[in-house]
């Protein structure tokens, strides 16, 4: 058997970003060049290869190791683990996925009703184009056109396709392309009650009403492999451009509307064949739009399920759909729709807005409602540069400039130059990490604009300074160069900017320490400027720089409980702490309890607006940068050392660690509130507005089995009059009486759910607090019902050893279902461990809508020395994809976080080696 596998990249870093596990920067003695934390790969948009490229080797390589004497050789074993709430498509095309099938609408494959589902599609045979092998394959000589699921849906709940190898990816990885679309039918069958069929590589439509539904994934044309999601209902943080229709039974199915063109004579037929289906025209007329009839009899079999049902009761009102798609792909048609049929229009409800765990958690929506921040105050974000077109960014950048001195490595093609665009870190685009641009949304993107994120402050303006290029790596020379130009002190560039920075963000760093670099933080500082770095993501308390310089304030990475994220560094020169982001989902809502912010969608391979979900100190630093900006904005005088003071007062931050200034936080989280309230202090009031700012304890609900919990509602401004308050609930399983309240409304309420004749899942509503002067407070509620479906169902895994020397794969092995593996005659020597899934079976691994790890994790890629047998290899595997989003409805959404790419930060990030571990790169498959 031939089989060809992509591999992960691994970066040859001199430097690592903000973290990495296992590194062995003790041994380092080389000049530093400087990394980006590699937090940034659990994130990717869908179509991120993650950091990953091919290596293809021959049938010869992967038997000869296996032939010979059994005894001549070591065994290396160990057990898969996989990430969480992701199932596998009963059919993919690996014939050791089992005979499941799920093409049958009146036997769907059951899901539960927040999940992630990897999968596989084919209008056509594969004609084992790729295996060169039907042995191998489940779809080598038939087509899996359509893939069933039912499952229990609630209203207003999101479902969204990433059809992985659509034709316009231009993929170089996949031998396969297609063109996926997705529907929406009652249980019982009928047309489509929602529909998605763009001709792109996103589908996505919301669900109508509480309900059973059958989803059908439905090849239009081509091969590919796909990720579908099913969101929870409360995703608003993200803006919903859909290409959806929605039907609610209100098309005429074997209809259609036509306008031809003016130049068709399709119009002076009188019937046409299209997809198979007879079209006959009511009327030739050119000049406006004709209704067509499409004889469904003379080209859709009745075709039976296997309890002899009639599956056309599914496919008439689907054939309907698509045979109009494959009209507006005609030369000669202006356009074709559906032929609707029209109700009378209903009054929309807005849904409450659900704040994410990272800001609620430090108070920003209280902040915010003291100050908004001041175009005045300038973050300098020094990173891989930001992507400057990004629509959530507009107007909320200063001029920046890029200090990458090394035309090898800055992508750009030239040395420094006066344009901080990221071009993108990678060769591939679609593996670039973005980086600069993710943390720049954190601190500063646009707010209230009814799209994309918030950034902490609405009004705060970012400076792109651009340090990093190629594999994400950079020099100290260039960090000091842009450190002194956001000071606006001499530097290269021979020039200033026309305000200096208040504020430098660096989420990067490396375990050295460069004294020209202590010396130009020590100027910036002595310029005003306010300095804040990441920790690092390594584990361990090892000094990291530039977080670790004198005047410089680290930021480790709390986890949603307020437990140290366990990535994160600590020690003794931790100065505060912010929320990181981690892959788990802490709070019940069937999502990882990631960080997210802006990104870079390149899904058609140019660079759109996108966004996507990180994790690392890195997404820490720029939340404790926008409240500092936030202080400014009230306190333009403040500076580091009122800052430092403040900080190890405890005056900004609560305290969740050990009492008083400890390893793990420092001075503790920081507080956006108190940090403004402590800001308007010291500018002896200002002119900030006494508002009351109110607060829940919890500030969030979490319902597991009982139905009844209790909140207090409290005015937290001192300064400010309560307000009386009323009360409002978004569903109606969701009510709230006050138990102990006063005059006002303040004091403790009992929330009630009612699960009666709620279907099972996840729930999520939101309990609206309105004061009759001030803001409101929302408090999310979240509870499930019945048991979930266990989602512990995996596509076949396979695990390679790769030679460390010659990045030769010199053994394989198939994984056993219960994750245990173990490679067998393996020759001594050193190796690093991958595994990952091949459901298209074209012969790679890790590619895009596959799973992918690498022991310990892929960035790492520890060698493992093979001198006897090599027991407990454990690693993770996770699928490839990535949330990310367009104004041109390019959404690929995955809530699961990949182990793959610049950083899987749990266990930790992309190592630092020493000059002698030349790890080979290997490159994309060609």
């Amino acid at each position: 058997m031939n089989r060809h596998y992509l591999i992960c990249i691994t970066l040859s870093l001199i430097l690592t970003g903000c973290g990495s596990s296992d590194s062995n920067e003790d041994d380092e003695t080389m000049t530093p060049d400087v990394s980006i934390d590699n937090e940034c790969d659990s994130r990717k948009t869908s179509s991120t290869v993650a950091g990953l490229a091919a290596t293809l080797l021959s049938t010869a390589i992967l038997t000869g190791c296996s032939d010979g004497d059994s005894g001549s050789g070591h065994t290396v074993s160990g057990t898969l683990f996989t990430a969480g709430q992701t199932v596998i498509d009963y059919d993919i095309n690996d014939i050791y996925s089992g005979s499941l099938t799920n093409d049958d609408p009146f036997n769907g494959q059951p899901l539960p009703n927040v999940v992630t589902v990897q999968g596989f599609a084919s209008n056509t045979p594969t004609n084992a184009v790729a295996a060169g092998d039907a042995e191998f394959e489940r779809f080598a000589n038939v087509a899996d056109e359509s893939d069933y699921f039912a499952v229990s849906l609630q209203g207003g709940q999101r479902v969204v396709l990433n059809v992985v190898d659509y034709y316009g990816n231009n993929n170089p990885d996949s031998a396969y392309a297609g063109d996926l679309d997705m529907y929406l039918y009652p249980n019982s069958g009928g047309d489509p009650i929602r529909s998605s069929q763009s001709e792109t590589n996103r589908e996505e439509f919301s669900v109508p009403t509480d309900g059973d539904y059958i989803l059908e994934v439905f090849a239009y044309s081509g091969i590919s492999k796909y990720v579908l999601q099913i969101l929870p209902t409360s995703n608003s943080i993200l803006p919903v451009t859909s290409n959806a229709r929605t039907h609610r039974q209100s098309f005429k199915s074997g209809e259609a509307i036509v306008q031809w063109k003016d130049s068709a004579d399709t119009a002076a037929t009188s019937a046409l064949s299209v997809r198979g289906h007879r079209v006959e025209a009511t009327s030739t007329a050119k000049d406006r739009p004709v209704k067509l009839k499409l004889d469904r009899a003379a080209s859709v079999q009745r075709l039976s399920a296997s309890n002899g049902q009639d599956l056309s009761v599914f496919t008439a009102g689907r054939d309907t759909l698509t045979t109009i798609k494959a009209l507006n792909q005609r030369d000669d048609v202006e356009y074709a729709e559906p032929n609707y049929i029209r109700y009378a229009t209903a009054t929309p409800n807005d849904s409450l807005y659900r704040s994410p765990f990272n800001y609620t958690d430090i108070r920003l929506p209280q902040a915010w409602d003291l100050t908004t921040g001041s175009s005045s105050v300038i973050v300098a974000v020094i990173d891989s540069g930001v992507f400057l077109n990004h629509d959530d960014l507009a107007g909320k950048l200063v001029s920046g400039y890029d200090f990458i001195s090394d035309p090898s490595v800055s992508r750009d093609g030239d040395g420094i130059d006066s344009n901080p665009d990221d071009p993108g870190d990678k060769t591939q685009l679609s593996a670039s990490s973005w980086h600069g641009t993710h943390v720049t949304g954190t601190v500063a993107a646009a707010t209230n604009n009814q799209k994309g994120v918030a950034g902490a402050g609405w009004n705060t303006r970012v400076m792109p300074l651009r340090v990093l290029g190629l594999n994400g790596e950079g020099s100290t020379y260039d960090v000091l160069q842009a450190v002194r130009y956001a000071a606006r002190l001499s530097n290269d560039s021979g020039t200033l900017p026309s305000s200096r920075a208040d504020i430098i963000n660096l989420s990067l760093g490396s375990s050295f320490r460069s004294s020209a670099e202590q010396d130009a933080f020590t100027a910036a500082r002595n310029a005003g400027v306010i300095i804040v770095a990441a920790a690092g993501n390594s584990s361990t308390n090892e000094l990291f720089y530039p977080a670790s310089y004198d005047g410089v304030i680290s930021v480790s990475a709390a986890a949603p409980d307020r437990t140290l994220a366990d990535y994160s560094n600590f020690g003794t020169r931790i100065d505060v702490s912010a929320h990181g982001g981690v892959r788990s989902d802490f709070d019940g809502d069937g999502q990882s309890d990631s960080i997210l912010s802006t990104f870079v969608d390149t899904t058609d391979g140019t660079r759109k607006s996108g966004y996507a979900l990180l994790n690392g100190t890195s997404m820490a630093t720029p939340h404790v940068a926008g409240v500092l900006a936030l202080m400014k904005a009230v306190d333009p005088t403040l500076t580091p050392a009122e800052v430092d003071s403040l900080l190890s007062s405890g005056s900004i931050t609560d305290d969740i660690g050990a009492a008083g200034r400890d390893d793990q936080f420092g001075h503790g989280l920081i507080n956006a509130l108190k940090a403004v309230q402590e800001a308007n202090n010291l500018a002896g009031g200002g002119s900030v507005p006494q508002v009351p700012v109110l607060e829940s304890d919890p500030d969030k609900l979490q319902f597991d089995s009982g139905s009844s919990l209790t909140l207090t509602l409290d005015n937290v401004n001192s300064e400010a009059a309560d307000p009386a308050i009323a009360t409002d609930v978004s569903e109606d399983w969701l009510s709230i009486s006050p138990s102990n309240v006063d005059s006002n409304g303040f004091g403790e309420y009992r929330v009630t759910i009612d699960r009666t004749d709620l279907v099972d899942g996840i729930y999520e509503g939101l309990i609206r607090f309105t004061p009759d002067t001030g803001n409101s407070l929302d408090v999310t509620v979240t509870m499930r019902v019945g048991d979930i479906v266990a989602i512990t169902d995996s596509a076949p895994q396979y695990v390679l050893l790769e030679d460390s020397e010659t990045a030769e794969i010199v053994a394989e092995t198939l994984v056993n279902p219960d994750g245990s593996y173990a490679v067998t005659d393996v020759p001594a020597g050193s190796y690093r461990i991958i595994a990952g899934s091949d459901i298209d079976v074209d012969l790679f691994i890790c590619q895009n809508g596959e799973t992918c790890g690498g022991y310990p994790d892929s960035v790492t890629e520890e060698v493992v020395e093979v001198d006897g047998d090599v027991t407990d290899i454990d690693f993770v595997v996770s699928l490839i994809s990535g949330i990310d989003v367009s104004d041109d409805g390019g959404l690929g959404i995955l809530r699961a976080n990949p182990s793959t790419g610049h950083e899987e930060p749990e266990p930790a990030d992309s190592s630092t080696k020493d000059e002698s571990d030349n790890k080979p790169v290997r490159s994309v498959s060609r």
